[in-house]
């Protein structure tokens, strides 16, 4: 199983939108998959269909009482996938204000995962992060194997991938964990723009060959998807922005190793009990 933090600190890079998007992919190719909202907007949460604020319980719930609340009573089931939602909700605000002055604040993630995880397997667990370094991305980032940095070929956000490594950093030394940077991921990205060319290729000098040659490319067609609330390769698998989340699934799954198989052929019958709560 692989546990991927989507984070970067800089707003509008497309976390949500590769999450939610590199999450259908995996799922299509037979890929049991969990997408966790961390971000008090609940953008990806809205951006399938659910709406958060008719939720009783969601992720905020999880996070401060893992017993009371378990992960597996708020996922909800994304089309006919092996593709899970753990909703997120405003109040997760409120809930890194909470948990920020305890001791194990940034734990409350990996303990709900580690508790579920003894019942239920993945392959991939994709964690979308809120555009901040607080007690919410720290949660994600300790309870992650892998990191993957969406950046757009603009300056701003280019130069925060510094202070989100000194972050990192300080945390692997502090709490004493391990988390591996699956790759920088080029987003938003215009070919015929001459400063997306430069920055793009200062990113690929500056990471090697952790930055993916699949790049995603500006397209109206990842809002629109949005707004339908369903993932693009659902939604008009024809378009650029599809192909793009397509290529990009290929390459983490040939960067990890990892086969992947047909959904129709998967025997489901361990999540069934999953499925009775998500649907």
């Amino acid at each position: 199983m692989k546990i991927v933090a989507v984070v970067n600190q800089k707003g509008g890079v497309a976390k949500t939108t590769t999450t939610v998007n590199l999450g259908a992919c995996l799922a299509e190719r037979g890929m049991r998959t969990l997408l966790v909202d961390l971000d008090p907007q609940a953008n990806m949460t809205t951006g399938l269909g659910v709406e958060w604020y008719n939720l009783p319980v969601a992720l905020h719930s999880v996070l401060l009482d893992n017993e009371e609340t378990p992960l597996k009573s708020i996922l909800k089931r994304i089309e006919d996938l092996p593709l899970y939602l753990a909703p997120g909700h405003l109040d997760l605000a409120h809930v890194e204000t909470i948990l920020a002055p305890r001791p194990d604040s940034a734990y409350r993630l990996r303990n709900a995962f580690e508790n579920h995880f003894e019942e239920f397997d993945y392959d991939w667990v994709l964690i979308d992060c809120p555009p901040s370094l607080g007690t919410l991305t720290q949660n994600a980032i300790v309870a992650s194997s892998h990191l993957l940095i969406p950046t757009e070929p603009k300056y701003y956000a280019f130069a925060g991938m510094d202070t989100l490594n000194k972050m990192i950093v300080g945390l692997t030394k502090g709490l004493r964990f391990k988390v591996d940077l699956l790759g920088v991921l080029v987003t938003m990205y215009e070919r015929g723009t001459k400063l997306h060319q430069t920055i793009a290729a200062e990113i690929r000098e500056r990471f090697g060959d952790k930055v993916f040659e699949t790049m995603i490319y500006k397209n109206v067609r990842l809002s629109e998807s949005e707004v339908e609330g369903k993932p693009i390769i659902l939604f008009d698998r024809k378009a650029s922005g599809a192909q793009n989340y397509e290529a990009l699934a290929e390459e983490i799954l040939e960067r990890v190793g990892m086969p992947h198989y047909n959904a129709n052929e998967l025997p489901f019958h361990q999540f069934k009990e999953i499925e009775n709560h998500a649907n």
